[in-house]
């Protein structure tokens, strides 16, 4: 395999278009283009493309990775090597619509990508919070503008914080779950906001496991 073809075999494996990976990086898809076609085998980035593609620099450009036991050897897929990977920012009416057996190309060439931990899911993704109800003046609060990750594989417990979607509903919202004595709610951090008793008429999408701010 070339450089070329280990490039083009990881994007299509993490389900990325062309224009998505070269936006990503920084570069146009026609440059994006000439790598996968072997008309240049030096890319000037590198490194932002062996993160992109969540790889190591030296299995994608020479097709080996080195290790403490040995000091050379042979690949037959990428090797993880940093601690972080890309997912997408995206709506509260696409997270409504999410699904575990989610495709990133339906997402489309606009998308927004977030550096994330390497713990979330292929799954996860990311949203901006909007409005102030998970804004609190004591304890934890999230306010509106922080971008959340969302872990549809993560187990919603009591405590847990949630997006979830509600039935008649085509966006999702941000609330605290609360299980009392069997029965469930969806609590604002922000006392001014009243809890929402839920009965069946909610499908939790996902667990947020980490908020930031982005400037």
């Amino acid at each position: 395999m070339t450089i070329a073809d280990r490039v083009k075999s990881q994007r299509v494996e993490l389900g990325l278009t062309q224009v998505q990976l070269a936006k990503q990086i920084g570069i146009s898809q026609q440059s994006l283009q000439k790598i996968e076609d072997g008309r240049t085998n030096n890319p000037r980035k590198l490194l932002e493309l062996a993160n992109a593609l969540n790889c190591s620099p030296e299995w994608l450009q020479f097709g080996i990775t080195t290790s403490n036991d040995s000091a050379e050897s042979n690949v037959t897929s990428a090797p993880y090597f940093n601690s972080f990977r890309k997912l997408p920012l995206i709506s509260h009416v696409q997270a409504g619509e999410w699904s575990e057996a989610l495709d990133y190309r339906t997402l489309g060439d606009d998308v927004e990508w977030q550096e994330s931990p390497s713990t979330a899911s292929e799954n996860a993704f990311w949203l901006k919070v909007v409005g102030d109800s998970m804004t609190s003046q004591v304890g934890q609060s999230i306010p509106e503008g922080h971008l959340i990750l969302v872990d549809p594989n993560v187990q919603a417990d009591n405590g847990s914080l949630v997006v979830a979607k509600l039935e008649g509903t085509d966006e999702v919202t941000f609330k605290k779950l609360v299980i009392d004595a069997g029965q469930k709610y969806l609590k604002p951090l922000n006392q001014n906001y009243k809890p929402l008793e839920i009965n069946g008429n909610c499908r939790i999408i996902g667990v947020v496991t980490e908020a930031k701010v982005k400037f």
